[in-house]
């Protein structure tokens, strides 16, 4: 079955659909592509998405980009508690728009060439904003100014995890850089990222060392330390909450690596960047 984004528009000013929705069966949405781009990203509950012939894991946080040709469903774990998503779909040609301002030479999100879609872990603090500001939107006009308000924002929350990688560095280093990004793994530290990967801790120090110019220990402090500085900026969790989060047992050594990379203190850091904004 393919979807049309023109039949979720309720008049011809509408240029996106917002909605969010609790599913309990496996018949609620039945597979199906469609004619749009779309993202979703999951508020509560835990189950499965189908997408593309795979079963991906699906948990709160869990954010997909959708390109208009992937196949898909969604199965909740549980028809008690059940799967609440929220769903963003926009027509395709505004992605023309984005890559050609935004994006000219990524092959992630929307772009990329993978056999699954792009997907990424939302942290629960920037999860409450992204749904926040989705609440705020959903009973707007839905014209191009929220939409950019929106996209935009979802791309602050995801774009700034990744670099700009080297074309020939191989996709499994890409997908394992891409991918650690998370409490869950940041508190398994090196084992984190070799989990995600799938290679061992040699060839991942030698690959990286090849593409980067940098050893696996110095990549995941990299990792964490960016990951604390935007939790800083956007959250009011406290420097200890970040620090255990970034998988760092001592706040003082936190202090210290923190310092070494942003040249201030985690609390300085939040201070003045928040004056800015």
């Amino acid at each position: 079955m393919k979807f049309n984004l023109d039949s979720f528009l309720t008049d011809s000013k509408e240029v996106f659909h917002l909605a969010r929705v609790t599913l309990r069966s496996k018949d609620d949405i039945e597979m199906h592509t469609h004619d749009y781009a779309e993202i979703f990203w999951i508020e509560e509950g835990e189950g499965f998405h189908l997408v593309n012939g795979e079963k991906v894991k699906i948990f709160p946080g869990y954010l997909c980009t959708l390109r208009p040709g992937d196949e898909h469903t969604f199965i909740a774990k549980s028809a008690t508690k059940g799967l609440t998503i929220t769903n963003l779909a926009f027509k395709s040609s505004t992605l023309d728009y984005y890559r050609e301002r935004y994006f000219p030479a990524t092959n992630l999100y929307f772009w990329s060439k993978s056999h699954l879609p792009f997907s990424f872990r939302v942290p629960k603090e920037e999860l409450c904003l992204l749904s926040g500001k989705a609440d705020h939107i959903i009973n707007q006009t839905k014209n191009n100014i929220h939409l950019d308000r929106l996209l935009l924002f979802i791309f602050e929350i995801i774009e700034p995890s990744y670099e700009s990688y080297d074309p020939e560095m191989p996709y499994w280093l890409q997908s394992a850089l891409e991918n650690y990004n998370s409490p869950v793994v940041f508190k398994e530290g090196v084992d984190g990222f070799l989990s995600i990967a799938n290679k061992s801790l040699d060839h991942c120090n030698r690959i990286l060392k090849k593409y980067t110019g940098k050893t696996l220990t110095d990549t995941i402090n990299e990792a964490k330390i960016k990951y604390a500085a935007r939790l800083l900026i956007m959250t009011d969790a406290s420097v200890k909450n970040i620090a255990s989060d970034c998988g760092y047992g001592n706040i003082g050594y936190f202090y210290r690596v923190f310092k070494t990379h942003y040249k201030m203190s985690p609390k300085d850091y939040r201070t003045y960047n928040k004056r800015i904004i």
